[in-house]
């Protein structure tokens, strides 16, 4: 089978993740093509994979696709590859995934339904808000969990040295900066679990393909509640990295602190837990799903910076709380969101659509 993906961002962390941890299972079955329009250096997360293709214009996807015979094309999120495959002729099956949430699916309705073979979401969240939004859709909706590396998102062995540095707990937090991702609020919880007099230092991963001014109003805000000397922004971590970031969160004896509007899947959480790390996360979109059983303990219902500073405050200081939580979402992680477990449904169904 040879099957063609389309996506809009080559960005590192987030779906490009997904597609290389799919990768992973899918190499020695599915010759499989990646074909991105804007690069934001997320290319490394494939390492030297040789079908990663960056287009600047539809019409340069479109030559590209009738030199090639593909048995199926993949559609993530980006409703301009089907002038490309429109110009291209491509007659073949077409499954459009979604990978976004519900803010930012207007452009699900401009779509042709006709052009599409079956839908394929990461959660039954979404294949919920697809059938709320088509109530008449009577195409396939298959559920397929996102794939968690399980060999790359472990526990990290710091070493002394590292550990005896780590004399503050860590409240980490993973994300673009964007309103979705809500990184004010993350600023807001730090202020108020200081000024319950806990000496903790704050991380925030991510943020490099932010403008200007957002980094400007980061920084501005950050000053005005006092945390500059406490705050730690890394624009940009190497994948291969965010394992010893999540691990070093977890020895510090702190946390990861999701502060996201909605969440198609929720992929950070099921990072942070692999790699013995408790997540805080609000109780939205699909969440609930990743986190449910025991693991609910991780959920926040209240978007008021106090009420999350006092669940994360609950977790910093339940080592038992902490330990359940690992073990619970470890297991869980292994059965169900690893590559051997999730991919292999991911290509199960690929052949279910092309034969």
């Amino acid at each position: 089978m040879r099957l063609l993906v389309i996506y809009r961002y080559l960005i590192l962390g987030g779906v490009t993740t997904q597609l290389a941890n799919r990768l992973r299972y899918l190499e020695d079955k599915v010759e499989t093509h990646f074909a991105y329009f804007k690069d934001y250096g997320g290319r490394s997360a494939f390492g030297g994979y040789p079908h990663v293709h960056l287009f600047h214009s539809h019409q340069e996807l479109a030559r590209f696709i009738r030199g090639e015979s593909f048995d199926l094309v993949a559609v993530i999120d980006t409703p301009e590859a089907y002038q490309a495959l429109a110009e291209a002729e491509y007659t073949g099956p077409v499954l459009h995934e979604v990978h976004t949430t519900t803010q930012q699916v207007s452009y699900l309705g401009q779509l042709d339904l006709e052009k599409i073979e079956a839908f394929l979401v990461p959660s039954h969240y979404v294949a919920q808000h697809l059938k709320n939004l088509w109530p008449e859709l009577d195409k396939p909706c298959h559920v397929v969990p996102n794939c968690l590396d399980t060999a790359h998102f472990a526990p990290v062995a710091l070493g002394e040295d590292v550990e005896s540095e780590l004399v503050r707990k860590i409240i980490l937090w993973v994300g673009k900066l964007d309103q979705h991702k809500n990184w004010p609020l993350f600023l807001e919880v730090a202020q108020q679990v200081i000024q319950r007099g806990y000496d903790c230092q704050f991380w925030m991963v991510g943020g490099e393909t932010a403008k200007p001014q957002t980094v400007l109003e980061l920084l501005a805000a950050a000053e005005q509640r006092g945390l500059l000397g406490r705050l730690h922004w890394f624009s940009r971590v190497e994948y291969h990295l965010m394992p010893k970031v999540y691990s070093m969160a977890g020895t510090s004896g702190g946390l990861s602190l999701s502060t996201s509007r909605n969440e198609s899947f929720g992929m950070t959480v099921l990072e942070s837990l692999a790699c013995g790390c408790p997540p805080l996360a609000p109780d939205v979109g699909a969440l609930g799903e990743v986190l449910d059983g025991e693991l609910a303990a991780c959920l926040y219902s209240s978007a008021q910076a106090e009420a999350i500073a006092d669940r994360a405050i609950q977790l910093l200081d339940d080592e038992d709380l902490r330990h359940r939580i690992i073990q619970a979402g470890q297991a869980k992680i292994k059965g169900r969101y690893s590559i051997d477990a999730a991919a292999e449904q991911y290509y199960r169904t690929l052949l279910q659509i092309v034969h």
